[in-house]
């Protein structure tokens, strides 16, 4: 019947309750996407001064290349393309060195963005972001087949659980618009019980007289013979109280009439309504099924969403983790090919110009080392957001955001003694730059 049990009249409270869970799903998820952008802002600066460190050694090594051969054209030893060869490479390791520099200013205030309340107070402007860890190869993180971490990420994603309680609510909605498609059964029952007082006469007997004559249709007396045989006339019988004064009762005397249910009454009874057609409930019950049809197909297609997620970061880690090995072993190849042609080089044996190719070998290997471990460092950030442990591998916890008070020490930067504090605490008192 409609309206029968109490998830019909609680299923606000359970919606409601439910939505708060989604309010922390989608905290959950906004966490997990801010920690890892600042995870991948910080490696891109990390990469960034190592790339400039790599750039500032070719310029140091081409400057000095340029140096020895100005000293050998002045003695007559080398030829002027040579010296010429020596310096347009100084110039474009120079120019390298300057995009380097720039990309590293860039990344770090893009981190400074990531990490800071405001990064344009004067006390943060010229502070300068020193990374202390080296981009190394990470220790495997990821799950020893694809199916164990898709398992992981359908039980941790936050948007998945989110989408979830989204179907649960619609799914409520759509059998409580289901109900009102049935009829209506009221039983009601009624109990009451009357007390009667007030003022009237005190009754003793009866007295009874004869009243009016009893006549017949044609108006004469009706008369019946007695005993003797002589007609008598028929009389109405008038009954009369003999009262010996009034009686007062009040309110005493109508509570205990109605306490001993001296006059109850009783009433009971069912109500049957049969809907015929009710068209806006059907439309009501039709639209919240669509709903949630709609929202179930949104939940699988996040779920295929996130097969391919956790498929590409899987695929991303593994295959970075074999980069880094290739560009590793690549660069120290490189480099023992440009130490070998330095030797020439001095022996009188090779060129400048094959000094300058390897050289820029040796820097692209280097660079390409260094793309690589920044890489594989994203990649398992990324793998570990596709899974939905990004804030249990970084400790993070959102419980404290509840109640908005933090209970221990936090270990995020930008805090001082567990409390979030702008940049002129952090840095009172400081003059580097660091």
């Amino acid at each position: 019947m409609n309206g029968f049990g109490l998830a019909q009249n609680r299923r606000n409270i359970i919606i409601a309750k439910n939505n708060r869970k989604l309010a922390d799903y989608e905290f959950e998820q906004q966490a997990i996407t801010t920690v890892t952008a600042a995870i991948n802002a910080y490696w891109e600066l990390v990469y960034a001064r190592e790339n400039v460190k790599v750039e500032e050694q070719a310029y140091t090594v081409s400057n000095k290349l340029y140096g020895d051969n100005k000293k050998q054209l002045e003695i007559g030893t080398m030829a002027p393309l040579d010296v010429t060869r020596a310096e347009s490479e100084v110039a474009t390791n120079r120019q390298n060195l300057i995009v380097a520099q720039t990309v590293q200013l860039t990344d770090e205030q893009t981190l400074k963005n990531a990490i800071t309340r405001d990064p344009l107070a004067p006390a943060l402007a010229n502070v300068e972001i020193v990374p202390l860890d080296h981009p190394n190869p990470p220790e495997a993180v990821e799950a020893a087949t694809f199916e164990e971490a898709l398992k992981e990420a359908f039980a941790k994603r936050p948007d998945l659980q989110l989408q979830a309680i989204n179907v649960t609510n619609a799914e409520i909605n759509s059998k409580s618009n289901k109900q009102a498609l049935l009829p209506t059964a009221t039983l009601f029952a009624e109990y009451q019980s009357t007390g009667l007082a007030g003022d009237f006469p005190i009754v003793t007997g009866t007295t009874t007289s004869a009243g009016a004559p009893i006549v017949g249709a044609n108006g004469a007396p009706i008369t019946v013979l007695d005993m003797t045989g002589t007609p008598v006339e028929v009389f109405t019988p008038n009954t009369t109280e003999v009262t010996s004064g009034i009686s007062k009762q009040g309110f005493g005397t109508t509570q205990s009439q109605i306490f001993h249910n001296d006059f109850p009454s009783y009433i009971a009874g069912v109500n049957l309504t049969l809907p015929i057609r009710n068209r806006q409930a059907q439309a009501t019950y039709q639209r919240a099924v669509l709903t949630q049809r709609q929202i179930e197909a949104q939940l699988q297609q996040m779920k295929n969403a996130a097969v391919l997620d956790v498929r590409n970061a899987f695929i991303a880690l593994t295959q970075d983790r074999a980069q880094v090995q290739a560009a590793s072993k690549a660069r120290e190849l490189q480099q023992q090919t440009f130490d070998s042609e330095q030797k020439r080089y001095q022996l009188g044996a090779s060129t400048v110009y094959n000094v300058i190719l390897t050289q820029r070998d040796l820097i692209s290997a280097q660079a390409n080392e260094l793309r690589a471990l920044a890489n594989l460092v994203e990649a398992k950030a990324n793998y570990e957001r596709a899974v939905g442990r990004t804030l249990d591998v970084n400790r993070v916890t959102i419980a404290d955001a509840k109640h908005g008070q933090v209970e221990h020490e936090s270990l995020i930067p930008g805090t001082l003694n567990g409390h979030v504090v702008g940049t002129e605490k952090l840095f009172s008192g400081t003059e580097g730059q660091r």
